[in-house]
């Protein structure tokens, strides 16, 4: 034992426990950087896509805009009866009509 009543052991098991956490730290950090590297990869890929997919809807909307009005008036029908929900609307026969 020493002055401070820690056992030569436990300073060993101490200093191998401080390697290891730090190994773990530096092995983290390279995983971290490689996954930032990938993810800023990835974001900048599908930016170019989507601006590539812009350039050619705008060249389009230019060539013929009366379709893409037509399509987008199209579009905003359908999701309107998709977000309004399941309703059911009843209709009336006129009673003049009833045998």
């Amino acid at each position: 034992m020493t002055d401070t009543g820690i056992s030569q052991a436990n300073v060993r098991h101490r200093d191998k426990a401080k390697e290891q956490l730090g190994a773990a730290g530096a092995s983290a950090k390279d995983a971290y950087g490689s996954l930032r590297t990938g993810a800023e990869e990835l974001y900048a890929g599908g930016r170019e896509h989507f601006q590539d997919g812009r350039q050619v809807i705008e060249e389009k909307v230019r060539e013929r805009p009366t379709l893409a009005l037509t399509a987008a008036i199209g579009v905003g029908v359908l999701l309107g009866l998709l977000l309004r929900g399941p309703r059911t609307v009843y209709v009336r026969v006129p009673a003049t009509t009833r045998p």
